[in-house]
């Protein structure tokens, strides 16, 4: 999957230790990831700022922690 994301960054090439933890081993994190999603990542998509999720979302059409 990461290798279809393109353009995020070193950090967050769809490879976010904490997104890929929510989407693997340990699902207890889902919520986490949710709850930063619909705060500070909506926030950032409003003042347009390029996001790590929005770009990953906008490309693969899954949210962080799908």
């Amino acid at each position: 999957m990461s290798d279809q994301v393109k353009g995020i960054g070193k950090f967050c090439d769809s490879v976010c230790p904490i997104c890929i933890a929510a989407r693997g081993k340990m699902p207890w994190l889902k919520p986490v990831v949710k709850a930063e999603y619909y705060s500070v990542c909506k926030l950032m998509g409003f003042f347009r700022v390029p996001w790590p999720c929005l770009i990953r979302e906008r490309q693969t059409g899954k949210k962080p922690w799908e």
